[in-house]
């Protein structure tokens, strides 16, 4: 989950385009794109794009009752379960960055998400002996993958999948390749409920100038801390001010959850904000290091080459990785 915004498209008026926004993944998404294309090809190039939003949709939205991942998550357990190459392609991944992030990013927590309900009309907040059971898992251990068979197999059924933390990241590349591979699309902005991706330069031949939004601000995203002028890369914000539960006594609770203590995440961080190439990981990586907290954050990025992080902290400090710092505005 993301909070970013673009802050200046200064120029785009000069060069044709094409805009869309929808509500899919159960997010807004926005699609910009820029070229010398026709009108046409232009429109046909961004309705494209939200296709393939919707196609994935129905495979990893939970709150669609045929999605393919509330089937798996129904039958898995009974037997192995042929998946699509979606899917197959978002699990992988997904239980990889759980083995190496130990959890602190985990596709197993559904049945704690569906718990607290944070971002729906059920949210609440439960009860310990409720929670108790939840916690301390690692069930991402007990999915087997079958990559001839192209399966997936439950070895217990006290768990399910969740793909919040990582399908938006994937969604946000498959629509970025599809623009530039079948539209030669070389100029766009896709904004993903705030998992934001760029394809080049703004079609001012500029970069793009988004900013971070300020967590402790009344309006995060329409003030940023700081900004960053990026090309050909994408930005992926965890944070707790994103979506919350405020409880009768006025005590709020993040959507962020920790695993280990089946409760959300208390690391010191208000928000991390992850920089690279592939907004799948980046996705990932945001939900792991706002979980892992700071200090243990940036000893796994300095692991993954091409990746930088922005941290502030509960504090309103600001800290980013050698690879950014002198760029932040």
């Amino acid at each position: 989950m993301a909070a970013l915004m673009c802050i200046c498209f200064t120029g785009c008026g000069e060069t044709p385009g094409a805009s869309q926004t929808q509500i899919v993944l159960g997010t807004v998404v926005t699609v910009q794109v820029y070229g010398r294309q026709s009108q046409e090809a232009l429109d046909g190039a961004v309705e494209a794009a939200m296709d393939r939003a919707r196609e994935l949709e129905q495979i990893f939205s939970v709150n669609i009752d045929s999605s393919e991942i509330n089937y798996v998550n129904q039958n898995a357990a009974k037997a192995p379960v042929p998946v699509s190459d979606d899917f197959y392609t978002v699990l992988e991944r997904s239980l990889y960055f759980a083995r190496l992030t130990e959890g602190a990013f985990d596709p197993t927590l559904g049945k704690l998400i569906r718990l607290w309900g944070i971002g729906t009309d059920d949210a609440r907040v439960p009860e310990p002996e409720e929670i108790a059971p939840l916690t301390g898992r690692r069930d991402y251990e007990h999915v087997l993958l079958d990559g001839q068979a192209h399966t997936v197999f439950f070895e217990n059924d006290g768990f399910s999948l969740d793909f919040g933390a990582i399908a938006k990241g994937y969604a946000a590349d498959e629509m970025k390749e599809l623009l530039q591979e079948d539209y030669h699309i070389t100029s766009a902005l896709l904004n993903l409920g705030g998992n934001i991706i760029t394809i080049g330069n703004r079609p001012d031949g500029k970069p793009w100038t988004l900013g971070i939004a300020d967590p402790s601000s009344p309006q995060p995203e329409e003030n940023p801390a700081v900004t960053l002028q990026v090309t050909n890369l994408t930005f992926v914000t965890s944070g707790d001010y994103q979506r919350y539960y405020e409880a009768p006594d006025g005590t709020r609770y993040h959507h962020i959850l920790d695993g280990s203590t089946g409760y959300p995440a208390d690391s010191g961080l208000s928000s991390v904000t992850i920089i690279t190439q592939c907004s799948m990981d980046a996705d990932a990586l945001s939900t792991a290091s706002f979980v892992l907290g700071q200090e243990k954050a940036q000893k796994l990025l300095q692991s993954i080459n091409g990746v930088e992080a922005v941290f502030i902290d509960t504090q309103d400090q600001i800290t980013a990785t050698d690879g950014i710092r002198d760029q932040l505005q």
